[in-house]
């Protein structure tokens, strides 16, 4: 599966390490998107605990299911037969072989575990879904820094990256990552996906795949380019992110072959695409919510505005730097990436301040990225709700999402008395694109219902 660098609306995160508990108290206090009362009063000892199994993927593909790389079962993949159905209970054997060196993972990440336990339990009234989960971390802290920009005297420039990156394993810069937890939603609208799950997303041509796709052919793509072309990403960072077979003429095969708009509009109205939440320690967790994404011709933020963007385009330089009268300091160094003291994050009318170029140094450092709660609307601002903390190594995160959030072209449409695909992934100790765990295809129902796991009824 593939996870790589964002563009308009993709969400590197940003959180200093400061008593983590304290500090969410102080800024959930103050967020205007929150009235959670009816989510803490949850007693969670009362709905059981489901334990997924997740998995190391490397470079395991849509396309690769399908060749005679996958022996054994090429025909039956192609036929639309669930991974379960061959490699029920052998999730830990296969991350083991596929996080070292292997035809299937030419980058190994060093000491990266190939398996984790994910607790995971849900619960429901007739508006909402609640999701509790947690996780032990494979990280020696906590992963709630994210990445930033550097000027060097002329220009702003990209600084920090997860492990497989090339600036990290080439050129000397730190791994830095945000930990963070995806949730992909779907049901049999999406051909296959309740039977392979979110490998039907993960292509060859996605960044950090075996044939990544060229950066200046992304860039002037008709449809995948205009991401990047409107908000002035350099073309370095041009890259073909999580798509559907469905959403292509050539059922996936080409990454360029993107349907018409208006294909597209009524793939929407069917359904016929996935939700995606993601939670990060870094940028969301701060103001108590997660990133709420849609994948259809490619993984993008719902409609609407989000309460994370890029400070500013790398290319022209940040927007923001923070408020000197508030924290007592304007641009971080070096130095200060490791201090628990300094905020790692902006949070706009809280600790921030419109860039001076006359306060810039050589060396100063900004967040990449920016949290503005204050500006979310629409369906990217559905989440509103996702409190998370880390305790003596481990995670727990609760989210709540409506069942109907009323933007049915963006999120799937869930009702009391439904069964739903869920896919879970987790990143950590500083990995990106691939190098997270993932989960086979999880049914989940609102209610009672024959599922994997089981939403409890909340009185």
């Amino acid at each position: 599966m593939s996870c790589g660098l964002k563009s308009d609306s993709i969400i590197k995160r940003f959180f200093g390490s400061v008593s983590i508990l304290s500090v969410l108290g102080a800024l959930l206090a103050t967020s205007p998107l929150l009235s959670a009362a009816d989510v803490e009063s949850i007693d969670w000892s009362k709905v059981p605990v489901n334990k997924p199994r997740l998995f190391y993927p490397g470079q395991s593909s849509y396309q690769w299911l399908r060749t005679s790389e996958h022996k054994k079962a090429t025909e039956e993949t192609k036929a639309g037969e669930a991974c379960l159905r061959c490699h029920k209970g052998e999730q830990k054997s296969l991350g083991g072989i596929l996080v070292v060196e292997n035809r299937l993972e030419p980058d190994p990440i060093e000491d990266k575990s190939g398996y984790k336990r994910l607790s995971v339990q849900a619960a429901h009234d007739d508006q909402f879904l609640y999701m509790r989960f947690s996780w032990k971390t494979d990280g020696e802290g906590p992963g709630n820094i994210g990445n930033f920009m550097r000027f060097d005297g002329s220009e702003w420039a990209w600084w920090g990256n997860h492990r497989q990156h090339e600036a990290v394993i080439d050129d000397g810069q730190p791994a830095i990552y945000p930990d963070r937890l995806g949730i992909m939603i779907g049901d049999a609208k999406v051909s296959v996906y309740p039977e392979q799950g979110c490998w039907m997303t993960c292509h060859d041509p996605l960044v950090g795949m075996p044939e990544q796709a060229d950066e200046e052919e992304v860039g002037e793509h008709p449809v995948i380019g205009q991401v990047f072309r409107k908000n002035g990403i350099p073309v370095t960072n041009h890259i073909v992110r999580k798509y559907l077979p469905g959403s292509r003429a050539e059922e996936g095969t080409d990454w360029a072959a993107v349907k018409s708009e208006d294909e597209l509009l009524a793939l929407r109205k069917e359904g016929a695409f996935l939700d995606l939440i993601i939670w990060d320690a870094s940028l969301t967790n701060p103001a108590g919510v997660a990133a709420d994404f849609n994948v259809l011709e490619l993984k993008k933020v719902d409609a609407g505005t989000s309460a994370l963007y890029p400070n500013g385009k790398t290319i022209w330089g940040p927007k923001y730097m923070f408020d000197e009268a508030k924290v007592g300091f304007s641009t971080l160094t070096e130095a200060d990436i490791a201090d628990p003291a300094k905020p790692k994050h902006l949070i706009v009318g809280q600790n921030t301040a419109p860039i001076d170029a006359g306060k810039i140094k050589e060396g100063d450092l900004l967040p990449a990225h920016i949290l503005d709660t204050g500006s979310a609307e629409g369906s990217a601002a559905d989440i509103d709700y996702a409190k998370g903390a880390l305790e003596g190594g481990k995670y727990t995160v609760v989210i709540r999402r409506k069942l109907d959030t009323g933007h049915p072209l963006d999120d799937k449409v869930l009702k009391v008395g439904g069964v739903y695909t869920f896919g879970f992934s987790v990143h950590d100790d500083a990995t990106g694109m691939r190098g997270h765990h993932v989960s086979f295809p999880t049914s989940v129902s609102i209610g009672p219902g024959k599922a994997d796991i089981q939403a409890t009824t909340l009185n």
